[in-house]
């Protein structure tokens, strides 16, 4: 591969261009870390990566703690319940099935803000790549970029992705609107 090539620039998750196509979006972060200097320039990319920062959102971090909390408490008081009645009856593997299966929800709440966070993450990634009229498959200069105007996103030459920039970005037609 090309050292231009967007398939071997650091992506991460897979997001939607503004015609729902799905692609893999870049990682501004992993590029600064990496030095991949070759498709944005370093001066943009460090821009880039400090806007971005390092690291979970500080709510998410708090509601993912809370939740690690509560399900520390949760096994902790299972635990304490089970030896009670370990006690005063034979405990056996239904007992030990029916604890497990009340381990399922806890589980998928902390799961559910996992994936959300990073969606959410990730979202805003796209969105601040695009503040800087970059494209965020492939990391293209897409200033001064005429616009389609069937449905408004101005299509990035290098990656084929279609993507909807602020009007203060926009190339030739959109100053003229």
């Amino acid at each position: 591969m090309a050292p231009g090539d967007p398939n071997s620039l650091p992506h991460g998750q897979r997001i939607k261009d503004a015609r729902g196509r799905k692609v893999t979006q870049l990682d501004p972060v992993t590029m600064r870390l990496l030095r991949q200097h070759h498709v944005i320039p370093p001066e943009t990319l460090r821009k880039l990566a400090d806007e971005i920062g390092v690291g979970w959102p500080r709510f998410v971090r708090l509601t993912f703690i809370v939740m690690l909390i509560a399900l520390v408490l949760y096994l902790v008081a299972s635990a304490a319940y089970s030896l009670k009645h370990a006690v005063s009856a034979s405990v056996g593997l239904t007992a030990f099935a029916k604890r497990l299966s009340l381990l399922i929800p806890p589980l998928v709440g902390l799961l559910s803000i996992w994936f959300v966070s990073a969606r959410v993450r990730f979202k805003r990634i796209r969105n601040i790549i695009l503040r800087h009229s970059r494209c965020p498959h492939c990391g293209y200069d897409l200033r001064m970029l005429p616009v389609d105007p069937q449905d408004g996103a101005t299509v990035c030459p290098e990656c084929g992705c279609a993507w909807r920039l602020d009007r203060s970005q926009a190339g030739g037609d959109r100053r003229n609107d």
